[in-house]
């Protein structure tokens, strides 16, 4: 014979005691139900004590607990607050409201939801930044809900197809009346995500053109290694670019500058004219020396741009799931769209940029935006496995069998008219009701059903790209087909990491000569030069005069890089969604 006990408390009291096996009020008839993610709520019947419930002075939190004289001692079944106006307050007994809604309860929400916030569920890349403090928000990519023990008020996330806290085998032990079995929505059969990542890809820094500058000068006929030279070196040095002077295509001049160093460095160098008449350099003779001037240049090309770039990242998920009939409408697939602008912003921890650097070319195939790839395939699964629990089967059991009930545990049932016989679910919904009339307690409960085949994914290894496996340490080559582990068991993804980024080729960490040069060469270098000294012979100033016209140019002309924007698209494979077979809709 079970005696339930009925005692208000203070709101301190959260520990359940046996001081409160204690009957504060005679308990004619109560129901204690809770649907998962919401509080459980109890309604009870007690006798009118003919005075004001709602006084300040009287407690207003109570626990309801029971004994079923053996043993197991006093049990609790519901520790909360009333929060109703009572009903029926004319009569013998009045109705109260109670809810298992702690105090703390955003404060519980909130800690319980830091320690979600793990890979691959969890990624500020994609959540919105005035709702990274909302405890919802990790629930994005699970298949959970929030669950608040009616007891203990513990506050955590309860997966909508595991069962964190087991299994409670009824077997046959349901009132065979009572089974229900009903189909709800389809299975989703697949969803397709497309997400959208963008940055400011901004870069500066120099480049040194001197290479390829003391290169187009020996082509142009400059002997001594290391320099530039020229007969009309003065006019060179006068107009040798100055820093900041803009060339165009998102390119300025750097640090530039340029010493004379022949007689000091190298030996100076004349060319021997002989003249036809009189009037050397010393105002006769019939000779004159042309000085060649050797320089030692430097020469950059800054550059300091800023470049959109987008990567649009697609694939479709699809459920290993159990044949379903359905209305057409309800196999439409999933659609899920996302974009982000953060993976150049300080949010990840410390301050850090999710793509380390604003001047690299790509995000997603890095370490970190494989992350962001991994939250994507995350909140696909938890779409589908929301969609999975397909079956409800409902049913009564003893009231005995009730009191491990909670949102955080599945229900096996067995009746041969189930599909395979058996059924096995997490709870949706239960109540635990003592009926006034007839005195009869009993147990509900609606469980839901997954209509998965049970089977497990396995990552793949794929085929080395170069050499052998085992050649190189993993990770050295690109192993086509190679697939990564998502979620242990459940999903996969395959590599992408040999997408090319789809711009104009140029990376500023690794710059070369053939992505920045497209020409540079010398005009009236030292060998036209000397030859035209050569091919005077008349006189000094008519010498002067042509080298004045034929005076040493360089022309430069750098490829552009203020360009873009560049879009880059990662079309994903992904393996189906393994999902859990808790009915077996297909057994013979």
């Amino acid at each position: 014979m079970a005696t339930y006990y009925f005692a208000w408390v203070e709101e301190t009291d959260t520990t359940f005691d046996d001081a409160f096996l204690r009957e504060d009020e005679a308990v004619f008839a109560f129901e204690i139900s809770q649907d998962e993610g919401e509080f459980a709520t109890m309604t009870i019947d007690i006798e009118n004590p003919r005075e004001g419930l709602l006084n300040p002075a009287r407690k207003i939190w109570a626990w309801l607990s029971v004994d079923f004289g053996d043993t197991a001692g006093g049990q609790p079944l519901f520790f909360g607050r009333l929060v109703a106006m009572p009903e029926e307050i004319i009569g013998n007994a009045v109705r109260l409201t109670f809810a298992a809604r702690p105090l703390d309860y955003a404060t519980a929400k909130t800690t319980a939801a830091d320690l979600l916030k793990v890979a691959p569920f969890w990624d500020v890349v994609w959540i919105t930044p005035e709702l990274i403090d909302d405890p919802d928000a990790v629930l994005e990519s699970r298949s959970a809900l929030w669950h608040i023990d009616r007891v203990t008020h513990a506050v955590t996330a309860s997966d909508m197809l595991e069962a964190e806290d087991g299994i409670i085998d009824l077997s046959d032990d349901v009132v065979r009346d009572t089974i229900e079995l009903s189909f709800g929505m389809a299975p989703a059969t697949r969803i397709t995500i497309e997400a959208t990542i963008g940055w400011e890809q901004t870069v500066s820094g120099n480049f040194n053109l001197v290479p390829a500058l003391l290169a187009a000068f020996q082509a142009a006929g400059t002997t001594t290694g290391g320099v530039i030279s020229s007969f009309t070196g003065q006019g060179l040095m006068e107009d040798w670019p100055v820093p900041g002077a803009n060339i165009g295509g998102g390119w300025s001049f750097g640090p530039s500058s340029i010493t004379r160093v022949d007689g000091f460095v190298v030996p100076k160098d004349f060319q021997t004219q002989i003249l036809s008449t009189g009037g050397g350099w010393s105002g006769g003779g019939n000779t004159a020396s042309w000085p060649c001037w050797k320089m030692i240049p430097i020469l950059t090309a800054r550059y300091d741009v800023a470049r959109t770039r987008r990567e649009v990242v697609r694939f479709t998920l699809t459920a290993d799931a159990q044949a379903f009939i359905a209305d057409p409408d309800d196999t439409e697939p999933l659609t899920v769209t996302m974009s982000s602008d953060l993976v150049g912003e300080p949010v990840d921890p410390g301050g850090a940029l999710p793509i380390v650097t604003r001047r690299r070319r790509a995000y997603l195939p890095t370490d970190r935006g494989k992350q962001s790839v991994d939250y994507l395939v995350a909140v696909a699964r938890a779409r589908l496995r929301a969609r999975a629990r397909s079956v409800e089967v409902k049913g009564e059991t003893a009231f005995r069998n009730g009191l491990a009930f909670s949102c955080r545990k599945a229900i096996r049932v067995e009746d041969a008219r189930l599909p395979g016989g058996a059924a096995t679910g997490k709870i949706i919904s239960y109540s635990l009701a003592l009926d006034g009339d007839s005195g009869e307690a009993v147990a509900g409960f609606v469980i839901g059903c997954a209509v998965g085949k049970g089977n497990s994914i396995t990552a793949a290894t794929g085929t080395p790209s170069y050499v052998d496996a085992g050649y190189v340490v993993t990770g050295w080559q690109y192993y086509a087909g190679a697939s990564a582990v998502v979620v242990s068991g459940e999903v996969t993804v395959t590599d992408y990491s040999n997408v090319p980024p789809n711009d104009d080729g140029l990376d500023f960490d690794h710059l070369t000569q053939s992505q920045v040069l497209d020409s540079l060469f010398v005009i009236n270098g030292e060998a036209d030069q000397r030859a035209l000294i050569g091919a005077f012979a008349s006189s000094l100033d008519e010498t002067g005069n042509a080298l004045d016209q034929a005076y040493t140019e360089v022309d430069l002309t750098l490829f552009p890089i203020s360009t873009g924007p560049f879009e880059t698209v990662y079309d994903l494979t992904v393996s189906a969604l393994a999902l859990p077979k808790t009915i077996d809709l297909e057994a013979a």
